[in-house]
């Protein structure tokens, strides 16, 4: 290990970092004030799920084409572009609103913006940290990018958003595009990245690209068995979070504030997973970690329905985020170990497409429940689910198991050659 090549590492990281900060502080405020806008226009829980379900569209649609890009093109570059795109989206959103040009369509419409923008960014960054960090500040780096996700997608941002919009509907809005476009300043601090294309196996063909990257998610039973986990994973966490803003109001008769504290609940124990979820895992091995987070998880999302209070709920938030936090930490690392940097934008972009876009379906899913059965029925069956879902996946991603993949993959020869600043 050179310490000199480590702090320069890290000193490039820490730029995207800081742009992440303010991009997930805009993403916390829309986070609370958007469905609180669609309180206001209807108390459908089929309209108001649906537009959580548009926003993760694109991540069906465009997640591959997205990822091949990001093998070929400056993933700096595309970072801005992904920026740019949101601060002039919400910007615009922020004016119609203050004109009081207020209709569901609107939020219809931004959704799928802010989830084509999203596509491109997340999948873009997942294929730069590893670009730009050593391979043993991985799990660190992935802590921190987390733990700073919660602290201001969740803990920071949805309170002050609900806060904002009790002064006024647009300002939630404009405090959003104001980050965003805070976000693409700091990234035109972060020097772009030249793509040693010749080395890194990038083809002539953008299709071929793709379809190579289909190839190498389908290799790999590892990728596929974890795809699932977090497939079903986030499908429940859809299905259950986008009815949240309606448990509140109507099932607890709270107020849009409390809405952001049980948000904030969730934020903090996700912090404490995000910071520590390194450490915790390191107490037992990756596959042992991954089934009792999963399981956890799954108790806990059951619990959801039966809470009776804001604080009980905010408690239980606390207490999934921590787990589904440190088993990000651990998937997320595991998957930049298993798949070629050459390839990591696009195969990325394949299991995204399956594991977040499962998202679109768990929304319309919950929404559908919640009006055929009550709000708690959705938190009561998507627990159970996952629940049921970690020991019957276990036998796919034993520790065994992931110990072998770790080896072969280790001992395959590969052309790597790390993006350098331009």
């Amino acid at each position: 290990m050179d310490p000199t090549s480590d702090r320069v590492a890290w000193r490039r990281f820490r730029r995207l970092w800081s742009a992440t900060a303010a991009s997930n502080l805009a993403d916390g405020v829309l986070q609370a004030a958007t469905p609180l806008v669609a309180l206001t226009l209807t108390r459908d829980p089929v309209a108001i799920t649906g537009i959580t379900a548009v926003q993760y569209v694109p991540w069906l649609l465009m997640s591959i084409p997205m990822g091949t890009l990001a093998d070929r093109v400056d993933r700096v570059l595309l970072l801005r572009i992904a920026s740019l795109t949101r601060a002039v989206g919400v910007g615009l959103l922020a004016v119609g609103l203050v004109g009081d040009h207020v209709h569901i369509a609107m939020l219809y419409g931004s959704a799928l913006l802010f989830g084509l923008a999203e596509t491109l960014y997340d999948n873009t960054s997942s294929a730069l940290v590893p670009s730009i960090v050593a391979d043993h500040q991985l799990e660190r780096a992935n802590g921190r990018l987390q733990a700073t996700y919660v602290v201001a997608n969740s803990f920071v941002g949805p309170p002050l958003g609900g806060w904002l919009f009790a002064l006024a509907i647009a300002a939630p809005f404009a405090l959003g595009a104001a980050g965003y476009a805070v976000a693409l300043g700091l990234m035109l601090l972060l020097p772009a990245m030249r793509r040693k294309r010749a080395h890194e196996g990038v083809t002539a063909s953008f299709g071929s690209d793709l379809k190579e990257g289909v190839r190498g998610f389908a290799r790999s039973p590892l990728l596929i068995a974890l795809c699932v986990l977090l497939s079903v994973g986030n499908l429940a966490s859809s299905a259950t979070y986008s009815l949240l803003s309606l448990t509140v109001v109507e099932r607890l008769d709270a107020t849009a504030a409390t809405y952001g504290f049980v948000l904030a609940g969730g934020a903090v124990g996700a912090f404490l997973g995000g910071v520590y979820g390194d450490r915790i895992s390191g107490l037992t091995r990756p596959g042992t970690t991954l089934l009792w987070t999963t399981v956890v998880s799954g108790l806990a999302t059951v619990s959801f329905g039966l809470a009776g209070h804001p604080v009980a709920l905010s408690a239980l938030m606390a207490l999934d985020g921590f787990v589904v936090m440190t088993q990000s930490v651990v998937s997320v690392s595991l998957r930049a170990r298993l798949i070629p940097p050459h390839m990591l934008g696009r195969v990325t972009a394949v299991f995204r497409t399956l594991s977040t876009g499962a998202s679109a379906v768990g929304a319309l899913t919950g929404g559908l429940l919640a009006g055929a059965l009550g709000l708690s029925w959705p938190f009561f069956i998507a627990g159970a689910i996952v629940v049921a879902l970690g020991p019957l996946l276990f036998r796919w991603l034993g520790n065994t198991r992931i110990s072998a993949a770790m080896t072969e993959r280790k001992g395959m020869p590969e052309p790597r050659a790390p993006e350098e600043a331009a």
